[in-house]
């Protein structure tokens, strides 16, 4: 029983001791011992930051990447319309090509004495103009290098002219002209090109 009464006596004792240490420890010692310490505190910190900074900046490549995506998309439709007529061009062109050939096989007749002849010549001229106004309006371009330098990316050199008076590779002679369609060679100019002798 003395056992009893002892225990509880120092426990009372060692309450009394607690409550009389916490009302003399300062207000923000006894809130550190209750929270988690100012450290970790700091690292949390630190560690949701850089998680935020990564988050934007997946964000921001995210954006620049849809942004890309949109220009790419916005190129591709606006050559897809300025260039859907290249093959037809391509066809096309080869009716020029035998338009001229007409005209210039009748160009040395004296037309004057045959009215068939020379309303032949009349319609070809007219349709040849036509086509021509056709050509201009959807961007097709005819064009004849004589006298420029060789450009395999514009040209097809279809024979070699000796020539001591100029260098190589300057065009003397056209076969066909070539054509463009908005600044791209829709066919190249077939050509003969100088060989220098020197």
């Amino acid at each position: 029983m003395n056992d009893t009464r002892d225990k509880k006596k120092k426990s009372e004792a060692q309450g009394e001791s607690q409550r009389l240490e916490e009302e003399t420890m300062p207000e923000d010692l006894i809130d550190l011992e209750d929270d988690e310490s100012p450290i970790e505190d700091i690292k949390d910190d630190i560690n949701l930051k850089v998680k935020l900074d990564e988050a934007n900046d997946r964000i921001l490549r995210m954006a620049a990447e849809m942004e890309n995506s949109r220009k790419r998309g916005l190129k591709e439709k606006e050559d897809a319309i300025k260039y859907s007529t290249t093959k037809f061009a391509r066809d096309i062109v080869t009716v020029a090509d035998d338009l001229e050939r007409a005209i210039e096989s009748i160009k040395d007749i004296n037309l004057d004495g045959n009215e068939a002849t020379k309303t032949l010549y009349e319609g070809i001229e007219l349709t040849m103009r036509s086509l021509t106004q056709i050509f201009e309006r959807n961007g097709i371009e005819r064009f004849d290098p004589t006298g420029e330098k060789f450009d395999p990316t514009m040209h097809e050199a279809m024979f070699e002219v000796p020539d001591s008076k100029k260098e190589t590779g300057i065009i003397v002679h056209l076969v066909e002209p070539g054509y463009r369609i908005n600044d791209r060679i829709l066919r190249p100019a077939r050509v003969g090109v100088s060989k220098s002798s020197k």
